[in-house]
């Protein structure tokens, strides 16, 4: 296993796929720095409306994100031709899990900047809002999670196709899709797995006060339900991934 995930690592390397992660997180901290709260009344409430944006955000690159890190997880094996001298060299079940583990290295890594931007925008805008770390590990836990479904998902169209582009592709509709029923009834957004990170979100809209521009937010009960159903659905497809590796002609 750990020659496995040595090897992944050498491979991460010539694919920059640290270089991603860190365009992720420079990419959240501009969008979210440039939506920044300035004004006293608005700081005093800037934690809430920065917890409750990251979710909207995330829903527009992480399922590009994660389809884009596991094509190129496999891909490296595709076009370098070398699936087949791999299965003659390691077992599947050795070279399966070191490409999930070292995928959910990177996952973790993701969040982890995540986690670092939220926390450096409190410190340099001069947030007044008590700091929630409930709902900050919270967030964390949702965003790690539904990344985990959205990588297996993208990961077993990887191995179905042997193509990047399929998962690509279904990666950037699943964020259209996600974003589109973000605005929808929160029962339609059960629907879009690409987009649970807004349902799974614990902060809602409670008033809006157009006239002023003044937004108020609120919380409301963490939603176990659907987290442990989005664990189930990474439990389930991390297996089918498993099967159709054991199964895959090479």
């Amino acid at each position: 296993m750990l020659q496995a995930l040595h090897a992944e690592w050498q491979k991460a390397r010539r694919r920059h796929d640290l270089v991603l992660c860190l365009t992720f997180a420079v990419i959240l901290y501009l969008w979210l720095g440039s939506t920044a709260p300035t004004g006293q009344d608005e700081l005093a409430n800037a934690y809430s409306a920065l917890f409750f944006g990251a979710p909207i955000i995330n829903t527009i690159l992480l399922p590009v994100l994660m389809a884009v890190l596991a094509s190129r997880l496999w891909d490296v094996e595709v076009k370098g031709y070398t699936a087949k001298l791999l299965y003659t060299l390691q077992s599947r079940r050795s070279l399966f899990f070191g490409k999930a583990v070292f995928g959910l290295g990177e996952i973790v890594l993701m969040v982890a900047l995540e986690a670092a931007v939220l926390l450096l925008l409190g410190h340099t805008q001069g947030y007044t809002e008590a700091f929630p770390a409930g709902q900050f590990a919270y967030l964390n836990l949702c965003t790690l999670t539904v990344c985990t479904m959205l990588y297996f998902l993208e990961l077993l169209l990887a191995l179905w196709f042997s193509n990047p582009l399929p998962a690509v592709c279904v990666g950037v509709i699943g964020a259209l899709l996600g974003l589109f029923s973000a605005f929808m009834p929160q029962i339609a957004s059960y629907f879009v797995p690409w987009g649970y990170f807004v349902p799974l979100c614990s902060y809602e809209v409670k008033v809006w006060d157009q006239a002023s521009h003044t937004v108020l937010y609120g919380t409301r009960p963490y939603n176990w339900g659907l987290l442990v159903f989005t664990f189930g659905l990474a439990v389930s497809l991390f297996g089918v991934c498993w099967r159709v590796m054991c199964n895959k002609e090479v």
